[in-house]
């Protein structure tokens, strides 16, 4: 009767673990997030890319409602019923211009990375960052396209450079533990322990 109680006690704990383990085999990924971006100037040798490269943690996303089509009220505009931006935090940033390599510590106010989309479709992305040489700056044409624009600040005033390209550069996955796994360890004990229990209830006194 001990016997096939502790061998139906091992067989429930044994699958038990294996159920863990299958869930753990899909682990939980970091969302680091990375862009490339460039800008073409105009130069002695004709047009020449500026570059750069800036990431953010996702968990850092605000998201805004601009516009919402409310049925009753006339017709949406330019044909948009739902207008909305995803913002992030930038805090890594770096970028070539006149001869040094900007960072987040240039920065005079704090660095913005956004997404706007109509209608559930991206239409978009924008960067906002301003050092004492230079800013970068969405733009946005109705709610149709929005960009960034690279000026370059001069003791006459901000001049306009070109516009901004960006790249999402492909990173691999950060994986970090599941609890699963850490149950599955706490099981496992279980058995190691219920095992030693059933031996020694079974020795002579």
């Amino acid at each position: 009767m001990s016997a096939n109680l502790f061998t139906r006690s091992t067989l429930a704990i044994t699958g038990a673990v294996f159920s863990l383990g299958a869930v753990a085999i899909n682990p939980a990924n970091a969302a680091r997030i990375t862009y490339d971006f460039s800008i073409k100037t105009y130069g002695p040798d004709g047009y020449t890319p500026l570059t750069g490269r800036f990431s953010y943690d996702d968990a850092t996303e605000s998201k805004h409602i601009l516009y919402e089509y409310i049925e009753g009220e006339g017709e949406p505009q330019w044909g948009v019923f739902l207008y909305e931006s995803k913002g992030y935090k930038v805090d890594v940033i770096e970028f070539s211009f006149l001869d040094k390599v900007y960072t987040q510590a240039d920065a005079i106010s704090p660095i913005s990375f956004w997404m706007d989309y109509a209608n559930n479709e991206k239409i978009g992305t924008g960067l906002y960052w301003e050092t004492e040489d230079f800013v970068f700056r969405g733009w946005g044409y109705r709610m149709e396209a929005i960009g960034t624009a690279f000026y370059r600040k001069t003791s006459d005033g901000l001049i306009f450079e070109q516009t901004v390209n960006f790249f999402p550069v492909p990173e691999e996955p950060t994986s970090v533990p599941e609890p699963s796994i850490l149950a599955a360890f706490s099981v496992v004990g279980l058995a190691g322990l219920l095992r030693k229990k059933r031996i020694k209830a079974q020795l002579p006194d």
